[in-house]
């Protein structure tokens, strides 16, 4: 998902360990799998979120080229009044294909996703 969000690979999107700190002028951005599971577990998560750190987004990607089943539905719209915003990923199958971000990031698709999601976060090119 990091190369996703950064596909020049410039740093300006890190993955962080469990208990790492934020680093500044950062904002979080939480990803999750559209299941009920994904999202009953990223509203725990946002249960334990600490209060001196910046609200995150949330990204959700889609587990299969199907509409998300009706809980994770409910728990998506939920969780987007405890986010900064809510942007999707669409089930990519060519991302099950490759061995790296660069194969995937070079198929128009997944090219075309990368720029949706960097938008619905306000990333800017």
């Amino acid at each position: 998902m990091t190369r996703l969000l950064d596909p020049a690979d410039d740093g300006s999107a890190v993955e962080l360990q469990a208990g790492s700190t934020l680093p500044p002028n950062y904002t979080p951005v939480v990803v999750t799998r559209s299941t009920a599971y994904g999202l009953k577990r990223t509203g725990e998560l946002l249960n334990r979120w600490h209060p001196g750190t910046p609200r995150p987004y949330l990204v959700v990607v889609r587990d299969a080229p199907l509409r998300p089943p009706l809980p994770a539905r409910y728990r998506t719209r939920a969780l987007s009044a405890r986010t900064l915003g809510v942007a999707t990923v669409p089930y990519l199958y060519r991302l099950r294909l490759v061995d790296t971000p660069e194969e995937g990031l070079s198929h128009r698709p997944v090219a075309r996703a990368s720029s949706s999601l960097r938008s619905q976060l306000g990333i800017t090119d």
